[in-house]
């Protein structure tokens, strides 16, 4: 259980030697700055200054980001699955990222080609919609063969253009209603509407009573031709248009294999961004400056060497924290327990003056997590899972602590699965016993792993209060605790254990220790009376015993989520082996076990990792842990859109 130690840096240099120090430090990831206090400011760096180095920065992130837009609307990146959730990176060698930066100035002309492109894109799609809407409203006039010079009709007969939403006999009866000569055709028709043209006498009353019956008269929008030599010129437009549209896309699609170079710049500004902000976090004089900030203690070498090998004038020196300082928290321990860092860091981190539970999650959360799952044949799947998904991607520190985590539940799922010969929902062999047959017992382990649990994070208390010098606390606060929860076990159990010749002593001790418990809670106080008063205070430490005991309870889960996934896998083996003598039956016997089986998996494998954290998180850590520690955060450099081959980042 491992917090790295941390010392506070101290550099000064010259003012003008800054933005290498900065630079260096970045490089190498290991100093997370100290902003100074406003009383302890020597002058500010003019803010005008960072915030026009920031604004320009800024802009060239803004560009560079629209470029990425526009290759991701015309070539756009085609995720993997697991992509999906973990997002699309480009991974370059130290050599390729090189040449990319190289490439700068040249990136500069490609934007304006991009953008350029882009303009006329838009401009031609815009040119396209327009013809299109032009074309869908002079489509249901398709029929009508008259040019529009000749819509006004004749001196003697005037023609009525227009659009009627129901049968055409209630325009035409109501026309011979009233006598009324007319002609008509239709011409078109939408969705919604036909489309008519109406020859009648220009004295004759014929609009009125069109009008009257729910016609509505409309024209093309056209003042010269026919409208179908209009839609052929249309036509011809929009096919150039879309071929003009074609060309663009293509050379945008080209222009997109470039994504990685726009990809390198984009990180490159974003970590100068990073840099330059980190002036506000320095004491700045006329001529020299100085920084402060935390280094992991193993690391103070490497950093003082890397500094003295810029070979520039400076002053640095590592200091002990003070003990009212908020240090960083860094967490280290060795590889088999690496993995089981994420779930404290998904919790909370420690604070300095407690420890590193990591190491004492991980034979439990191993454990639980193989209880719950409890089947070896689900458990070697979701351990190969793992390996397939650490060898096939790219993955970082976070990343592959998650897959080992999940790697190693794997193996503990083997590891109970086998115990209880459980593979696939199949008992190939006797084991220990039956979760099926026996799941008292089951119950029985469940409950013994969360007392071991509950032990042990009081222990971890105890250990804690004697580091921070306490030994009062730790042996007349959690030793008698650990005896007199002991004592009531061995009371109401000890007969089951063959212990009935102990029962009288044990309910002695039991009793000294409940005193004890009450007499301790005037630990601290001063004064006869205060003493005094503090006494029935301590009956509550007697009754916490029941919130323990409730707390072993809550392992009564594991067994819970290890007997129902054993059901349903026997009840999918069941459903297969009943199908199997059918005509082809095989086959829906596969697939019933795939797909049974296959659900069943992923229900147990998140029901087992939400259940056995749970367990670590309200039952373990109520024993010894708060958490509210504050994560080291260096100043390093970020890598947002690739990925180095060395580092193997998710």
């Amino acid at each position: 259980m491992a917090i790295v130690p941390m010392k506070r840096l101290e550099l000064y240099g010259l003012k003008r030697h800054k933005a290498s120090y900065l630079a260096e430090l970045q490089r190498l990831g290991l100093v997370e700055l100290i902003k100074p206090a406003a009383e302890e400011r020597w002058t500010t760096e003019s803010g005008e200054a960072i915030g026009r180095e920031l604004h320009h920065i800024d802009e060239r992130l803004a560009e560079i980001n629209r470029v990425l837009a526009v290759f991701e609307r015309f070539a756009p990146q085609r995720p993997s699955f697991v992509e999906q959730f973990a997002g699309i990176k480009t991974v370059l060698t130290w050599e390729e990222q090189q040449n990319y930066l190289a490439r700068q100035e040249e990136a500069v002309s490609l934007t304006d080609r991009v953008f350029n492109a882009e303009k006329e894109h838009t401009w031609l799609e815009q040119e396209k919609l327009r013809v299109e809407r032009e074309i869908a409203s002079l489509q249901p006039w398709a029929g009508l063969d008259l040019p529009a010079e000749d819509w006004k009709g004749s001196k003697r007969v005037a023609l009525l253009l227009g659009s009627f939403d129901r049968d055409p006999r209630l325009l035409t009866e109501a026309l011979a209603s009233e006598q009324i000569a007319y002609y008509f055709r239709q011409i078109g028709a939408d969705d919604h509407r036909q489309y008519y043209i109406f020859f009648c006498l220009r004295e004759s009353p014929a609009e009125e009573v069109l009008r009257a019956k729910g016609f509505l008269p409309a024209r093309p929008e056209l003042t010269t031709g026919a409208v179908g030599e209009r839609l052929a010129v249309l036509t011809a437009k929009k096919q150039e248009l879309a071929a003009s549209l074609a060309q663009i896309e293509d050379k945008l699609k080209t222009l997109a294999e470039e994504r990685p170079l726009f990809q390198t710049l984009y990180d490159f500004w974003y970590n100068q961004r990073l840099q330059v902000e980190a002036k506000n976090q320095l004491l700045t004089g006329k001529a020299v400056f100085g920084l402060e900030g935390w280094v992991p203690a193993a690391q103070c070498t490497r950093v003082e060497q890397v500094i003295t090998s810029l070979g520039l004038p400076h002053y640095i020196r590592f200091i002990d924290p003070q003990t009212e300082e908020e240090i960083p928290i860094l967490l280290e321990n060795k590889k088999v327990v690496t993995p089981f860092e994420k779930l404290v860091e998904a919790f909370s981190l420690p604070r300095q003056d407690e420890v590193d539970p990591s190491a004492a999650i991980a034979p439990f959360f191993f454990l639980c997590y193989g209880m719950a799952l409890g089947d070896a044949g689900y458990g070697l799947v979701l351990s190969l899972i793992c390996v397939v998904l650490m060898a096939k991607l790219t993955m970082g520190p976070g990343g592959r602590k998650m897959a080992w985590l999940f790697f190693a539940s794997g193996l503990g799922a083997v590891f109970f699965g086998l115990l209880t010969s459980s593979i696939f929902g199949y008992s190939l062999y006797p084991g220990f016993f039956n979760v099926i047959e026996k799941p008292q017992l089951l119950l029985i382990v469940a409950l013994g792993l969360g007392l071991v649990q509950l032990y042990t994070g009081t222990v971890i208390s105890a250990w804690i209060s004697i580091k921070n010098g306490d030994w009062a606390e730790a042996v007349l606060g959690k030793g008698v605790w650990l005896l007199f929860l002991t004592g009531l076990l061995l009371t109401a159990g000890g007969s089951q254990l063959g212990l009935e010749a102990y029962a009288q002593p044990t309910k002695y001790v039991t009793a000294l220790t409940a005193g004890l418990l009450v007499i301790g809670n005037a630990r601290g106080k001063k004064g006869f009376w205060a003493k005094l008063k503090a006494v029935p205070g301590g009956l509550l430490n007697i009754y916490g015993s029941v919130g323990f005991f409730s707390d072993v309870l809550s392992y009564s889960r594991l067994m819970a989520l290890g007997l129902s996934g054993a059901v349903m896998g026997s009840i999918i083996n069941l459903f297969a082996e009943m199908t199997w003598g059918a005509p082809v039956g095989w086959i829906f016997s596969i697939i019933i076990f795939l797909f049974g089986h296959g659900l069943n998996f992923g229900l147990n494998i998140l029901g087992a990792y939400v259940h056995s954290s749970r367990l670590q998180y309200l039952e373990f850590f109520n024993t010894f842990f708060t958490g509210g520690g504050r994560p080291f955060a260096p100043l390093k450099l970020e890598q947002i859109n690739i990925f180095l081959k060395k580092e193997r980042e998710v």
